[in-house]
């Protein structure tokens, strides 16, 4: 009899868990979850910062594209646009430095009358344009005042510097900068110069 007394006071191995073991297991798939969900959360945001990056870029591209057309299509002057020099003033005629009778200086305000590039980075199904609005803004980094040495011949050579920032509702810039891109452009026909 003691035998059968021991057998019937041993613990029945199909109890299930206890309330103890539910509660940390719980915690457990919570804190796991948390966690996905937190890199799912910044993997979103660096999709969007990289798809505003590569949107910048295209309008930056765009633009320089748009310079390179009109580098292009500069006429040939015949008022020694190659080798300029200063004029002073003329009558209603301002004093121009020797960069300002270049070739550069030209292509410089032939570009400088066209709208500079903006997007919006969303498209709803209907084609329109929703969201935050970016826009390319071109600067002319060499002017009167450049320090190139004259051999270095500054007035073939236009160094321009573009960035893409967050415009606001008046199409002003605001925020950081989201691409910045400098280049030189020498027009074609500035390389007709001797």
């Amino acid at each position: 009899m003691p035998k059968l007394l021991i057998f019937k006071h041993r613990k029945s191995l199909n109890q299930g868990f206890t309330t103890l073991e539910i509660l940390v297991s719980i915690i457990i798939a919570l804190a796991f979850v948390s966690v996905a969900m937190q890199s799912f959360v910044y993997a979103m945001a660096l999709k969007v910062q990289a798809q505003e990056k590569q949107r910048a870029n295209q309008l930056i591209q765009e633009d320089l594209e748009k310079v390179t057309t009109l580098g292009s299509n500069i006429i040939q002057d015949h008022d020694d646009k190659c080798n300029p020099i200063a004029t002073a003033a003329a009558g209603s005629t301002p004093a121009k430095t020797a960069y300002q009778n270049g070739y550069a200086y030209q292509l410089w305000e032939a570009i400088d009358k066209k709208p500079q590039p903006t997007a919006h980075l969303l498209k709803t199904t209907d084609g329109t344009e929703s969201g935050k609005k970016i826009g390319s803004i071109r600067k002319q980094i060499n002017d009167s005042t450049d320090p190139s040495p004259p051999e270095d011949a500054p007035y073939r050579t236009l160094k321009i510097s573009f960035q893409v920032r967050e415009l606001n509702s008046s199409d002003l810039p605001t925020g950081d900068v989201i691409a910045e891109r400098y280049v030189e452009v020498i027009p074609d026909v500035a390389l007709q110069c001797p």
